[in-house]
């Protein structure tokens, strides 16, 4: 359901995509998107912005970008992300603003409801988890197949 930004304001409802939350828990609105989806989105290779939904226990897998950068703001409840190369979580409550650079591998946890919005840039699909990745890492948790 793309949609393509013209030369005049674009809107995409809120009752168009709400009812893809919390069940898919992330809602691109803007990207160069590789999959369809069930909601209208915009579609744009210099970044995604994508509304996230998490319940107690959506934790991630880790995984590290090669080329994104991400940026969070926290809108409600907490998201905890924590990092390969210091060991430590670092958690955000709602109205904190996070940075995830290029190539920091990081797993997000996630121990009560919480809402958010993510902006990546720019929108590119690559995303390295544990059997794809050939760092040496203690907290490794598939065998590297690549």
């Amino acid at each position: 359901m793309e949609r393509t930004p013209g030369p005049r304001v674009t809107r995409i409802a809120g009752a168009e995509y709400a009812a893809a939350l919390p069940a898919e828990k992330h809602v691109f609105l803007v990207g160069d998107l590789q999959r369809a989806t069930s909601y209208p989105f915009l579609r744009d290779e210099r970044l995604e912005v994508v509304l996230v939904a998490y319940e107690a226990g959506d934790d991630g897998r880790h995984h590290w970008h090669p080329e994104v950068t991400e940026y969070g703001l926290v809108l409600e409840g907490e998201i905890g992300y924590f990092e390969v190369a210091t060991g430590a979580v670092h958690w955000f409550g709602a109205g904190d603003f996070f940075a995830i650079p290029a190539g920091a591998c990081v797993k997000r946890v996630i121990r009560r409801p919480a809402r958010g919005l993510t902006l990546k840039v720019p929108s590119a699909a690559i995303k390295i988890h544990c059997e794809r990745c050939a760092r040496d890492c203690s907290v490794r948790t598939a065998p590297f197949a690549g």
